[in-house]
């Protein structure tokens, strides 16, 4: 028996020769990873988790160090620290002069910088107080790691020569303390987190294997907790992202067009963003957050539908989906689609495309970058738009000013999006439209700071619609139709879940469905359009009742203009006396209908 646990701790002693032999490693990349962390602020909230996940992942490095063949084994050790020193003075750099860290979009961008441009950008490098202020920080790491490399081993031993006397005493005991110590302490790091630790590496693998940007999206970015992993995250994604393009690129080479009609020789699409359509009330909120709307559609020129829903509640997603020909209840992915301002160009439309959020930058999240790499691909926006702004308004009311330099002709398609009632509400709306206190939120089951983020939501809402009447007002001599619908919703404080935001649950309940899902959609025609298109209008309310999800409104689209198109299906059509209901897909796993048909029998 003594024989037997006598082997194990001879066993347990080999946990700690990879510290034992590679500690300074050990010890120098986490003091890199720390450093980077306190420079840009990530992961986030869970640093101690994620300090536990790097201890276990440098183990490991130091592992395959001790595994290796030494002639191997050594250029691979100093591979990493080079790696490592590069990346941290690179994205703290980055980070410190522009706010960019290591992502898709910011790699993109790098990818296509041209020798010009990045003459240009070592020329900022080296005048940059914060390239000499990121290298000196990491420098001093560098010099430290030599000095205690050189010299640190010596001390050790020196050390435990004074205190055992005895120099063969000293190396001995020296080591074994050493090992047995260290082996402790791997033994507790995995036992307390291995488990976690695999589940987070999983999760990763999981990444990787993905081939859609959809599904690469709902993985959260904060398991890439290190430079190294950022890059290598965001390189995966620029490479699904591109080959996605690719795909799409390749059908919308050969888009057919066989007529148009013109019918609506003006059509306004305004994308709004987080836009809860239970806190409006022209759908029946008890507190004025949509006056201007409201008396459009008292004098009957607003036409205000009741059963539209959104396939996703992510923007990225639902930019893709109702820009795509492709539906939701139909196989395949909105790759297999065509995107409808393509066929509408192809039709002699003019478009402009005028956004608040995807407008080309190298600080979007992955998220943002989702929803527009394939927009902002040259090749794709020279297909889908004669028009982009480079820049966003600097408040949502004057996004009208952006259209300034377009030039319309006969026929336009206007695509106008929003920032809406995006987080954070208090930055949605200036300080002077504050309309709405916590005083106005008659809500006893919230408390004082809930029923202010509440506030904030509903004076962002009336400010939302004092954008769109705004842009109403900016189409009002011309003949024209103008469309406004959101993205998707938002909780605020008003199911039992007693969240604000969104729930990214894989299968939503009917709760969810009903804030996050179900959005408001609206038709407004000016005089001109009334006049000229009483049958239109006339289609448009018999339409009000008919269920609808937004991932059909290039078909709704397409007939408005009367196109004829392979692309165009007209029992999607929205407006059409052929429309026939589809199933609405959410978040392709959860029939909407079904959902809230067995919640109301419940």
């Amino acid at each position: 028996m003594l024989l037997f646990f006598r082997k194990i701790w001879q066993y347990l002693l080999w946990l700690g020769v990879p510290l034992s032999r590679h500690g300074l490693f050990f010890c120098v990349l986490t003091g890199l990873a720390v450093s980077t962390c306190l420079i840009i602020g990530r992961p986030g909230s869970e640093h101690t988790f994620y300090a536990f996940q790097l201890s276990i992942d440098l183990y490991v490095l130091c592992l395959i160090f001790c595994l290796l063949p030494k002639k191997i084994g050594v250029p691979f050790k100093y591979g990493v620290y080079t790696v490592a020193y590069l990346l941290a003075v690179v994205e703290c750099f980055l980070f410190m002069r522009f706010r960019l860290t290591f992502s898709p979009s910011m790699l993109n961008l790098l990818l296509e910088t041209n020798g010009n441009e990045a003459g240009e950008f070592l020329g900022i490098c080296r005048t940059s107080k914060e390239f000499w202020k990121s290298l000196g920080i990491f420098s001093s790491i560098f010099v430290l790691n030599v000095l205690l490399g050189i010299r640190g081993g010596k001390a050790f031993r020196r050390g435990a020569k004074v205190f055992f006397r005895d120099l063969h005493k000293a190396h001995w005991a020296a080591n074994g303390i050493k090992r047995a110590g260290l082996s402790v302490l791997v033994l507790a790091l995995i036992t307390a987190n291995g488990r976690a630790w695999w589940g987070e590496k999983q999760k990763m693998i999981e990444f990787f294997g993905n081939t859609h940007t959809r599904q690469a999206e709902d993985f959260p970015e904060y398991i890439f907790f290190t430079s190294f992993y950022r890059l290598i995250h965001a390189t995966h994604f620029l490479n699904i992202a591109r080959q996605e393009t690719e795909n799409l690129m390749s059908r919308m080479g050969t888009l057919q067009v066989d007529a148009c009609t013109a019918t609506c020789p003006n059509i306004v699409v305004i994308i709004g963003e987080s836009y809860n359509k239970h806190h409006a009330q022209i759908y029946g909120y008890p507190l004025e957050t949509t006056p201007n709307l409201a008396r459009l559609k008292s004098k009957g020129t607003l036409h205000v539908f009741t059963d539209v829903v959104t396939p996703w509640n992510l923007t990225s997603n639902c930019f893709k989906s109702f820009l795509s020909t492709h539906s939701g209840d139909q196989p395949g992915t909105w790759a297999d689609g065509v995107l409808f301002p393509t066929l509408f160009r192809r039709a002699g439309y003019k478009v402009a495309f005028v956004t608040n959020q995807f407008y080309r930058s190298a600080a979007q999240g992955s998220i943002d970058f989702n929803g527009s790499f394939f927009l902002n691909d040259e090749r794709m926006d020279s297909l889908c738009f004669d028009f982009r702004n480079r820049f966003r308004s600097r408040s949502e009311a004057e996004i009208t000013k952006l259209l300034q330099r377009f030039q319309p002709g006969e026929r336009n398609l206007y695509l106008l999006h929003l920032y809406g009632q995006h987080m954070e509400y208090h930055r949605r709306y200036p300080g002077e439209k504050t309309r709405f206190t916590t005083a106005d939120i008659q809500r006893s089951d919230l408390t004082e700071e809930q029923r202010q983020i509440v506030a904030h939501y509903d004076n962002a809402t009336r400010y939302n619609d004092e954008v769109i009447a705004s842009i109403f007002t900016h189409f009002k001599n011309e003949d024209a139709i103008v469309l406004y619908f959101s993205d998707h919703g938002e909780e605020v404080y008003d199911g039992e879940s007693g969240i604000y935001g969104r729930n990214h649950t894989p299968t939503p309940q009917a709760e969810v469905l009903r804030y996050e899902y179900e959005i408001p959609f609206m038709i407004w025609t000016t005089p001109s359009f009334r006049k000229k298109h009483p049958a239109v209008v006339q289609s448009i309310r018999r339409a009000l009742d008919r269920p609808f999800s937004h991932d059909d409104l290039p078909h709704l689209l397409m007939g408005l203009a009367g196109i004829r198109s392979p692309h165009y299906d007209e029992q999607r059509d929205l407006l059409s006396e052929k429309f026939r209901p589809h199933t609405r897909w959410i978040k392709q796993t959860v029939d909407y209908d079904k959902a809230m048909r067995t919640n109301l029998q419940q």
